[in-house]
């Protein structure tokens, strides 16, 4: 159990680094906004996006972490009740 969790956040921290299409993304996100590549905060918002892209993707690593289990299918018309 320990080496699967040692795994997983290896593999975290290595797609926590920035790619390029997570780049791209934040550059139409601030776009989208109104800050073109000639603003002076265009650098700002693209690792704001890219920062926030980053902290999701972890928050949804973590919560799946806490959760490991997955759904069994019950039998038919087993509600477990």
């Amino acid at each position: 159990m320990r080496n699967l969790i040692l795994i997983g956040l290896a593999a975290v921290g290595i797609s926590a680094c920035a790619n390029d299409s997570e780049r791209q993304a934040a550059i139409l996100q601030c776009q989208a906004v109104g800050i073109s590549q000639r603003d002076p905060e265009f650098d700002l918002c693209t690792r704001a996006y890219a920062l926030q892209a980053k902290q999701d993707s972890l928050e949804t690593a973590y919560d799946r972490a806490l959760n490991a289990t997955y759904d069994r299918k019950l039998p038919h018309q087993w509600y477990g009740f």
